[in-house]
């Protein structure tokens, strides 16, 4: 059994007939200097320490002559916080007591006979908002304040 390529290649086969370089040339594909590796080398290792000299002169310049500013604290009023609460079938007694935990405030104005309400809702947002969503589903005139 012959195999017609090795037959090719042994019948034209001559030593010294065919170059590396010449066949990247052929194919349009020029070898690589070893110069440009230095020189990419170099680059790269420029690159790496003028990084590093920036970054320590910004720190020893920059970072001790700021002045430090202080902001006051501010306290956000339990009225405007935005937090997420779930009620699955819970009476409205149930309700009332968690937004005041929650919130951290005062329902007032609670209907005289509250067990006659029953809520399913998932709400995010202030206690303000979600009371006046309670009022609107039930017809209620309850109202929020802080503590």
């Amino acid at each position: 059994m012959k195999n017609k390529e090795v037959d090719f290649i042994a019948r034209r086969y001559k030593k010294g007939r065919f170059s590396a370089d010449e066949g990247w040339h052929r194919l349009g594909i020029a070898p690589v200097s070893i110069w440009r590796k230095y020189r990419v080398a170099a680059a790269v290792a420029a690159t790496v320490i003028l990084s590093a000299t920036a970054t320590i002169l910004y720190r020893e310049y920059h970072l001790n002559n700021v002045p430090q500013q202080t902001v006051p604290a501010t306290t956000v009023s339990p009225l405007a916080e935005v937090k997420v609460i779930d009620f699955e079938n819970a009476p409205l007694p149930e309700v009332v007591k968690k937004i005041e935990s929650v919130y951290g405030v005062k329902v007032e104005s609670v209907p005289a006979s509250p067990e006659g309400y029953v809520l399913s809702l998932h709400y995010e947002g202030t206690p303000t908002d979600l009371i006046s969503v309670i009022n609107d589903i039930f017809g209620t005139e309850m109202t929020v304040t802080e503590k």
